[in-house]
C-alpha cells in the first residue's frame, strides 16, 4: 500500500524541520536512492572545492585559453564516441559499478592534472581520463536514479539532490579557495581524489540488482532521427556549462583576484538559491513541467546577456546568484521530464532507459563540443585583454540557454 501524500506523512518524516521546509521534501525515497543520494552529495563536495578551479589552474600555470578550450574539445569529443562503451558497461555490470568506475577516473585525472608541470604530455592524458570518468559515471547515475525514482515525488527527488549538492557548493569552494592558498593545488587534489574513493561507501551497504541487458554501439546515433531531433536540440543548451565551467570562473578571476574571496563569493551565492530550488521540485511535481521550463529557460538566457556589463565585484556576486537561481528553473523540470522519457517504455522495451540516457547525453555533448569551437574562434579574433571575447562567449550562452525550451 502507497503511503498518502499529506502533512501528517511529511511531519513524522521530518519532525525537526520547520512545517514551511517540510512540504517541499520527498518522503517516499527508495533505499537505492537514498544510496544514490549520500554518495552524490560526497562526489559534489570534492567537485564544490575543485571544479571552479580547474581552468584557473591551468591557465596559472601558462596554457592560453584557447589551449583550455580545446583540452575540453578534446574531452567532449572523444565522450561522444566512448559513451556507448559506458552504457555497454553499465548495462553489464551494473550501474553502480559504472559509477565506481567514475570515480576511480577522477582520482586519476586530478593525478595526471597534479604532474602536468613536470610531464606536459599529461595535458592531453587528463583530457582522455575525464573522457573515461565521463563515460562511466554518468551513465551509471542516470541510469540509476532513473530507475529507482519514485514517479509520484521524482521532480522532489531532484530538487532534493541538487540542494543537498549546493550545499556542497557552499561549502566547497570556500574549503578548496583556502586549502590553496595555504597548502597549494597538490593538497586539494590530494583530498578531493580521496572524497571521490569515499563516496562508493554508500551504495556498497546494498546489493545492487539488476537485470543484465545490451546495448549496441550503434544506438548512439538515434539522437539525429527526426523523432528526437527535438530533445536533441535542447540539451544541444548544455553547451552554456561550459562557459560557465571554462570563461566565468576566468572572467571572475580577473576582477576578484583573492581565491578566497572569489571562492567566498561563489559559496554565498550558491546558498541564496537553496530555498528557489525546493520550491521549485514542489512546483514541478504539482504544475506543468514543461511550462516552468520554457519561464526558466528565457530568465536563464537573459541573466547571460547581463554578464556582458559585469565589470565589478558586486555584479559579479549578485549575477551569479541570479545566474544558480534561474538555472535551478531549467534543471529540475527538465531532468524530471528526462527521467519520466526514460522510464516511459521500460515495460515494453526493457533497455529504453539507457538508449535515453545517451541520447540526453549526446545532445549535451554535441552542445559542448560547439562551445568549445566558439570558444577557440573567440580568442582567435578577439584579444582577452579587454572584455570582448569574454562578451562573444557569455552571447553564446544567452543563446544557447534558450533552446532548452525545445524539451518535452
Amino acid at each position: 500500500m502507497s503511503i498518502p501524500q499529506n502533512p501528517i506523512v511529511t511531519k513524522k518524516k521530518f519532525p525537526k524541520l520547520p512545517k514551511f521546509i517540510r512540504v517541499f521534501l520527498p518522503y517516499k525515497m527508495k533505499r537505492q536512492v537514498k544510496e544514490l543520494f549520500v554518495s552524490t552529495i560526497i562526489v559534489n563536495f570534492a567537485l564544490a572545492m575543485v571544479q571552479i578551479f580547474e581552468p584557473i589552474y591551468l591557465y596559472q600555470m601558462g596554457y592560453p585559453l584557447i589551449k583550455i578550450a580545446i583540452f575540453y574539445l578534446i574531452v567532449y569529443v572523444l565522450y561522444f564516441f566512448l559513451i556507448p562503451f559506458g552504457a555497454k558497461f553499465a548495462n553489464k555490470h551494473g550501474y553502480e559499478n559504472g559509477m565506481f568506475l567514475g570515480t576511480a577516473f577522477y582520482v586519476f585525472f586530478y593525478i595526471s592534472l597534479f604532474f602536468i608541470p613536470n610531464y606536459p604530455w599529461l595535458f592531453y592524458g587528463a583530457a582522455i581520463i575525464y573522457a573515461l570518468q565521463k563515460t562511466f559515471y554518468w551513465t551509471g547515475f542516470h541510469a540509476d536514479f532513473a530507475h529507482n525514482s519514485e514517479d509520484s515525488e521524482e521532480a522532489r527527488e531532484i530538487s532534493s539532490v541538487n540542494v543537498s549538492n549546493a550545499i556542497m557548493f557552499v561549502l566547497g569552494p570556500i574549503l578548496g579557495g583556502l586549502i590553496i592558498t595555504y597548502f597549494g593545488f597538490a593538497v586539494l587534489f590530494l583530498v578531493v581524489s580521496i572524497l571521490f574513493l569515499i563516496s562508493n561507501i554508500p551504495m556498497l551497504l546494498t546489493k545492487e540488482k539488476f537485470d543484465h541487458r545490451t546495448y549496441e554501439y550503434k544506438k548512439v546515433f538515434d539522437v539525429f532521427k527526426r523523432v528526437n531531433i527535438k530533445n536533441f536540440l535542447a540539451c544541444m543548451g548544455y553547451g552554456e556549462e561550459l562557459v560557465v565551467q571554462v570563461l566565468w570562473p576566468i572572467f571572475m578571476s580577473i576582477i576578484i583576484v583573492s581565491y578566497s574571496k572569489l571562492g567566498s563569493l561563489v559559496s554565498i551565492a550558491t546558498g541564496l538559491t537553496l530555498l528557489a530550488t525546493l520550491y521549485i521540485g514542489k512546483m514541478c511535481d504539482s504544475k506543468n513541467k514543461t511550462r516552468i521550463l520554457r519561464f526558466g529557460s528565457i530568465i536563464y538566457s537573459i541573466v547571460w546577456f547581463l554578464r556582458i556589463f559585469v565589470r565589478t565585484i558586486t555584479p559579479v556576486f549578485l549575477i551569479d546568484t541570479a545566474s544558480k537561481i534561474s538555472k535551478s528553473v531549467v534543471a529540475v523540470p527538465i531532468v524530471a521530464i528526462f527521467y519520466e522519457k526514460a522510464k516511459e517504455g521500460k515495460s515494453k522495451n526493457h533497455n529504453s532507459i539507457m538508449e535515453n540516457v545517451v541520447n540526453y547525453e549526446v545532445g549535451l555533448i554535441i552542445g559542448k563540443v560547439l562551445a568549445c569551437s566558439v570558444i577557440i574562434l573567440m580568442i582567435s579574433i578577439f584579444s582577452l585583454k579587454d572584455a570582448s571575447g569574454f562578451v562573444v562567449g557569455f552571447v553564446f550562452a544567452g543563446i544557447s540557454s534558450l533552446l532548452y525550451m525545445l524539451y518535452k
